[in-house]
């Protein structure tokens, strides 16, 4: 990140825990190595859903989090364009 960003917005060089996530979505997003509000706006809902133990119930969370803050993830959210679509009955 540049430092031109972090002068931006200081809330992309904070912890994920200021997003008042789940310990459960907390833990699996550290483990993923995203540490970082920064690191994990760099990131899709299509790739956090491909997450060991990351569902779309803990993807939206997330998604949800990000935008209280005047942010989006990576693909803006778009969980709709990342999760399979079931076929009509």
């Amino acid at each position: 990140m540049s430092s031109s960003q972090s002068h931006r917005n200081p809330l992309l060089e904070s912890d994920i825990e200021v997003l008042g996530l789940s310990v459960r979505a907390t833990n699996i997003l550290r483990r993923n190595d995203l540490h970082t509000v920064g690191e994990l706006t760099r990131v899709s809902a299509r790739t956090l859903l491909g997450m060991t133990r990351l569902g779309r119930n803990l993807v939206l969370q997330i998604a949800s989090s990000v935008e209280r803050q005047g942010l989006h993830l990576a693909d803006g959210g778009a969980l709709e364009a990342a999760a399979p679509t079931a076929p009509a009955p």
